[in-house]
């Protein structure tokens, strides 16, 4: 059995939802397979599959990986998708961007 390391992606707009809709409209162009009511696996070039929530105001993204460096790579792909739909602004931030490691594989994955 191949041990396997989620990662996990918080989105949500820090001053508009409109932040997030851009997101979602940047994630959209890439093959979705609907998993649920609110998931959605994305298949990413050179990044592969990934898990989509949408929960309407915020989004979540989780991925999987062998190993930390494919992580890495996983991270800094996703987030460079994330700052090509909303890029900083002089002003900071609109959108709050939160890694994190769950505990458990999502489902799909499993």
């Amino acid at each position: 059995m191949m041990i396997m390391i989620a990662v996990r992606l918080s989105i949500a707009s820090v001053d508009s939802p409109l932040w997030v809709n851009v997101v979602r409209n940047r994630f959209d162009r890439f093959k979705k397979v609907p998993f649920s009511a609110t998931e959605s696996i994305l298949i990413i070039p050179r990044v592969g599959a990934i898990l989509l929530t949408d929960t309407g105001g915020a989004l979540t993204v989780h991925a999987v990986a062998p190993d930390e460096s494919t992580l890495a790579f996983i991270r800094e792909a996703i987030t460079s998708e994330v700052a090509s739909a909303v890029p900083e602004t002089g002003q900071g931030h609109r959108l709050e961007l939160e890694w994190d490691y769950p505990q458990h594989i999502p489902v799909p994955f499993r």
